[in-house]
């Protein structure tokens, strides 16, 4: 008859003969993953269990106890699976990846052995005999823990569980008080065995029982040890057999399901033990059942090995009181401790509800006592938790930055990780990170918006201020920032520099808005130069018509037409460049097309057909040493030029000033509220000696205190004898003129020629390009990878073509060539230009590109290149700081190419001084 199957809370009306006494046998341990959970497979012959069907386990309790009523041997069989089976870990854990409801599987792991230990103290409180089952052949230690918080727990609820089965009539008064019918004996199966002992011999058989007798051994003196078995049986959680083996080794064939591989082993065994005409015999003798297994029909057999655990229990009961407790434990166990099947029902169902539903203080307790990876974690992360707060806290400024902050909190992270353990890790690692990111934020943190340089802010987090370039410690807009103190940006960095004209130096704080960079220190420094008196030039700003102007909003949208928009001016070798812009160019095709009656087209580079069109202007080329071609022009067309030029000019808003400084990117019609140029005359030419250098000018290496000579050659083409202005050849009395001789010094030297074309005058012009480091050292180029170095006479043998020339850019950037430990970059700050005392302009067009491209190109904002006036000493101030939409472009902390930052070529030229008309 098959043993009938059923799950807890058992219906006991589900049976029949319910008043047969039976004795319960219960299975639990570890599984392989191939048996889905199935751990009866030692039982499989009595009780016939289908391992094809997928394992149920209950989500709330995550165990499930399933069990057989065998009739004929008067026997419950209780089957556990929980988590220590593979096949229900592997699922529980998946579905923990898919939910992730907490950070850690350890935590999850603790959870699923406290439910596991309420479902076995069920079966320790309903068993007569428990048998553990193994995979392997060794004794798992971690049951120790298991066994030590169970046996806690029972001891502390075994008064609320007597009270619970004392509600059940019919149960005997001892079961009562010892909460349990008697202390189970735990038999020990292990599945496998060693290779070598799973042959069928006789050998083997002796060997087989020397390691169950090890084993038998090594898990009692395990078990006395930790005071889980005591020599009194009743006080422990369970028992052990005094007289009786208790462990099994199985060493046969695994049983399989497979009936073409039991079938062809049958047959193989056939073929072995007979022949001829007998394997017929042979084969008709064999056990045809599928289910029986070869070592039930030899001596040796776990039903035989359990067999005489049950008729024990059937008999005199388990005598398993050792020393001079030798009395039985359970006297007449069969009259009184062995259930009937409904009363085991009862007590079953009570006993489950209690332990999966019970709520009791104690029975919760058993969480604490299995969860010991998380205690340990805990104790160990809140040990080493004061010790990283305070590596933190160590040696810390009065404030520091965010940067500052995040190196000592990894710091303090490191020592963390050192010591910290388990799985409250990450849990304690993010509460270090909230203290320490409480203990910075407490009036410690730095307010770190960054100056137009790059340096931040050294105060406290503040109100107020300019904005800088951004990318410092914002104000939380949902905080409360209220109580924050009112303050100017500071970042304790100073730096030299100069005036405008160059004659005083001072020191300046970090500027932290354009204005304060590039207009109000040299507004400030000229009142004490002195310069602010001086002759000056200005550059086009913003002139409001109205009270409410305001900036305007910037768009990506039409960008400047005029003269500031071209971007290469530069032409082959061997062409003639004009000096004026696109404005100029597009002014005169306007002019021969309103002649033609023609649209004008745009033409970027004139070639040398266009030279002669142009009026009274031209540019210098590195070509005909420095020839300069001018051709005087009409009153007419002077005349019409002037007002096509001006009915074409666009008129700059008086409503809308731009924001940011002027360049090529900019909209059309706007200008600033400030000039972040300075173009001021220091007065005439012979303020500066060629032989004695800048002696006028603060801070200038001795060696580089001298300016560039640079002579160009002026042809003069198609000249009209009326109202010119220049000297005819050898004319020594016009002007100064003189070749030779003492005044030769102060460049108001006029040298001539013929030529077959017309009339050569050489004009000498002193040009200088400098720069200025942070410390205030001022020095010449003389090329652009070269710095100007006088010898000792103070003779500059370099002239100024190489840094006049159309055909290169000048660096924005060079280091300075102080002597420090590391070297500091300078920056191109002036340009010094002495004119000639000829009638001609030298103009000037700076365009200045920061960086490199598409960085855009900035621009003074005048319409025509800036004509500077005859035999006087000018000094061009360029910006401090060089600031678009996107933020400032930063220095560079180290040298680097020429095209990070450049002054454009073709900014000298050279124009005629249009006599006036009498």
């Amino acid at each position: 008859m098959r043993p009938q199957k059923f799950t807890l809370p058992i219906d006991a009306s589900s049976f029949s003969h319910t008043n047969k006494k039976v004795v319960v046998v219960s299975v639990f341990g570890k599984s392989q993953y191939r048996t889905k959970g199935c751990k009866t497979d030692m039982l499989s012959s009595i009780l016939q269990v289908d391992l094809l069907n997928e394992p149920t386990v209950d989500e709330t309790s995550m165990c499930e106890i399933e069990g057989y009523h065998n009739v004929k041997d008067k026997t419950v069989y209780l089957h556990l699976r929980g988590f220590l089976d593979s096949h229900t870990l592997l699922s529980e854990y998946d579905r923990f990846v898919e939910k992730q409801d907490c950070k850690d599987f350890l935590s999850v792991w603790a959870h699923m052995r406290y439910k596991y230990a309420r479902a076995l103290l069920v079966l320790f409180h309903i068993s007569h005999v428990i048998i553990l089952t193994h995979p392997t052949h060794t004794f798992d230690y971690s049951y120790i823990h298991l066994f030590r918080a169970m046996d806690i727990v029972r001891q502390k609820i075994s008064p609320q569980l007597s009270d619970v089965l004392s509600g059940i009539s019919s149960i005997p008064k001892d079961w009562i008080s010892n909460a349990r019918p008697c202390s189970p004996r735990v038999l020990f199966y292990f599945e496998s065995c060693p290779i070598p002992m799973t042959l069928q011999d006789a050998d083997n058989g002796g060997n087989i029982k020397k390691l169950e007798h090890s084993l038998e051994d090594q898990i009692y003196h395990v078990l006395r040890k930790n005071r889980i078995v005591t020599n009194i049986s009743s006080n422990s959680l369970f028992a052990i057999p005094a007289n009786q083996e208790f462990v099994y080794v199985h060493n046969g064939p695994t049983e399989s399901r497979d009936i073409l591989g039991y079938m062809m082993k049958k047959l193989i065994q056939s073929c072995k033990v007979s022949s001829g005409g007998s394997t017929s015999r042979s084969l008709a003798s064999l056990d045809t059942n599928l289910e029986t297994d070869d070592t039930e029909i030899e001596t040796r057999s776990f039903k035989s090995f359990l067999q005489q655990h049950i008729n024990l229990a059937f008999g005199r009961g388990f005598d398993d009181n050792v020393g001079r407790h030798s009395v039985p434990a359970y006297f007449e166990v069969a009259k009184k401790f062995i259930p009937t099947l409904s009363l085991f029902c009862n007590v079953a169902n009570k006993i489950l509800e209690y332990f999966i539903k019970g709520i009791d203080k104690e029975l919760l307790s058993l969480h604490s006592l299995l969860d010991t990876d998380v205690k340990f974690s805990k104790s160990r992360c809140s040990k080493v938790l004061p010790r990283a707060l305070q590596t933190y806290q160590e040696n810390l400024p009065q404030h520091y930055t965010r940067a500052y902050h995040e190196s000592k909190l990894a710091h303090a992270m490191a020592v963390f990780e050192m010591h910290a353990r388990g799985p409250l890790f990450e849990e304690f690692s993010e509460k270090l990170q909230a203290e320490c990111d409480k203990h910075w934020r407490t009036g410690r943190q730095m307010c770190e918006v960054l100056s137009l340089t790059g340096n931040p802010c050294t105060n406290p987090i503040h109100k107020g201020g300019s904005e800088g370039a951004g990318g410092g410690e914002q104000l939380e807009p949902g905080g409360d920032n209220s109580e924050l103190p009112i303050m100017e940006h500071c970042s304790g960095v100073r730096y030299i520099c100069a005036c405008n004209c160059g004659r005083c130096q001072g020191p300046r704080e970090d500027p932290f808005s354009l204005r304060q960079a590039n207009y109000d220190y040299f507004q400030m420094l000229a009142k004490q130069c002195g310069c602010a008196q001086l002759e000056s030039i200005q550059f086009p700003i913003f002139q409001p018509s109205t009270h409410n102007f305001r900036a305007a909003q910037l768009f990506s949208g039409t960008k400047r037409k005029d003269s500031l928009s071209r971007t290469n001016l530069s032409t082959p070798q061997g062409q003639t460049q004009p000096c004026s812009l696109g404005v100029e160019n597009t002014l005169n095709d306007d002019i021969t097309a309103y002649e033609s009656g023609a649209p004008s087209p745009l033409k970027s580079d004139p070639t040398e057909e266009d030279v002669p069109r142009l009026s009274n202007k031209t540019s210098l080329t590195p070509s005909e040493g420095h020839k300069v071609v001018i051709e005087v022009s009409d009153d007419a067309e002077n005349t019409k030029g002037s007002l096509l030029q001006k009915s074409l000019v666009r008129q700059p808003s008086t409503t809308e000033y731009l924001p940011g400084m002027l360049h090529t990117e900019s909209p059309a019609g706007l200008l600033p509220q400030f000039s972040s140029w300075s173009l001021v005359c220091l007065g005439p030419s012979s303020l500066y000696s060629h032989n004695l250098g800048l002696q006028h000018q603060a801070g200038v290496l001795p060696t580089s205190a001298f300016l560039l000579p640079w002579d160009v050659t002026v042809r003069l083409e198609h000249q009209k004898e009326r109202g010119s202005l220049w000297p005819t050849i050898n004319d020594h009395g016009v002007h100064g003129y003189c070749p030779r001789g003492k005044n030769f010094q102060n460049l108001n030297t006029i040298r001539g020629r013929k030529s077959k074309s017309g009339k050569e005058f050489v004009v000498k012009i002193f040009v200088g390009v400098e720069y200025e480091c942070p410390r205030g050292h001022r020095f010449m180029a003389s090329a652009p990878d070269k710095v100007l170095k006088a010898t000792g006479n103070g003779i500059v043998k370099d002239s100024g073509n190489k840094v006049t020339s159309s055909t290169t850019d000048m660096p924005l950037y060079f280091p300075c060539p102080c002597r420090q430990t590391q070297p500091l970059i300078a920056q191109l700050m002036r340009i010094h230009v002495v004119t000639p005392k000829a009638p001609v302009h030298v103009t000037l067009n700076p365009r200045v590109q920061p960086g490199p491209p598409p960085c855009p190109i900035f621009v003074t904002g005048c319409e025509e290149p800036i004509k500077l006036s005859q035999s006087a000493y000018w000094v061009l101030r360029l910006p401090y700081v060089y600031m678009g939409e996107k933020g400032p472009y930063l220095p560079p902390k180290e040298p680097v190419p020429p095209s990070h930052g450049r002054l454009l070529a073709g900014m000298y030229g050279i124009s005629e001084v249009v006599p006036e008309k009498k």
